[in-house]
């Protein structure tokens, strides 16, 4: 169960990953449903998830990761990584457990993510990327406002195959 909100929204909130969260993470990334939308190769085994926790669940480099709860309960992870001090940059990325797909989770999720990427680390520029295939993540992005850069083509390869990512950004001034 997730630990005290760090960010509230009107539906979920953002919180800091706990220990007690490493069992539903590692159970979410290793849904058929979710892993392909995230890239995933191998499934991930409990002691790689700690090691994970460990490691990375909150870097002093500016990289974060926060468990996405409503109620509560946790209903998947959002995550601003590839942190560039010099350049001002950020990537946003997410991934919520196929029972709560559809109820805006995400969208509110990368929502409060961006927020507290330009307001929090003096971010420029915010990018998120795309798998071929996962609509709903695009709408998520689209909704929010960011931009449509361009598709990688064949950058990827999950699942057996080679897939695109497409490429959605927003700067400060925009959002």
């Amino acid at each position: 169960m997730p630990g005290r909100p760090f960010i509230e929204g009107a539906t979920v909130d953002l919180c800091a990953v706990s220990e007690d969260d490493v069992d539903f993470l590692r159970d979410t990334v290793n849904d058929p449903a979710v892993w392909p939308t995230i890239g995933a190769r191998t499934p991930v085994t409990e002691t790689q998830e700690r090691e994970w926790y460990e490691d990375h669940a909150s870097e002093d480099d500016g990289n974060v990761n926060f468990v996405i709860a409503v109620d509560g309960d946790p209903v998947g992870s959002v995550g601003v990584h590839g942190v560039d001090d010099v350049n001002g940059s950020a990537e946003i990325g997410i991934f919520v457990a196929e029972d709560y797909w559809g109820n805006g989770y995400g969208t509110e999720a990368g929502r409060l993510a961006t927020d507290y990427a330009f307001a929090q680390h003096r971010r420029h520029r915010v990018v998120a990327r795309v798998f071929e295939g996962n609509d709903a993540s695009a709408r998520i992005w689209e909704t929010l406002g960011f931009e449509h850069e361009g598709t990688h083509r064949d950058e990827v390869y999950v699942n057996g195959e080679y897939c695109d990512v497409r490429y959605y950004s927003v700067l400060e001034d925009e959002w």
